[in-house]
């Protein structure tokens, strides 16, 4: 597997709404578990079709 494969598997599998960090920084400081993937950095929809085959 060549290095930009990996980066680009690497950004397909995060969330895309925190980018795989979990959570989000808020403004007045501290921070909040994503609600998309409820804290995990991954995309949740993207594993469950990957579970599914």
């Amino acid at each position: 597997m060549e290095k930009g494969e990996l980066i680009m598997r690497h950004n397909h599998e995060q969330c895309p709404y925190c980018h795989g960090q979990g959570y989000f920084q808020l403004l007045l400081g501290g921070t909040e578990n994503c609600p998309n993937c409820e804290g995990a950095g991954k995309d949740k929809h993207r594993e469950a079709v990957s579970t599914n085959k």
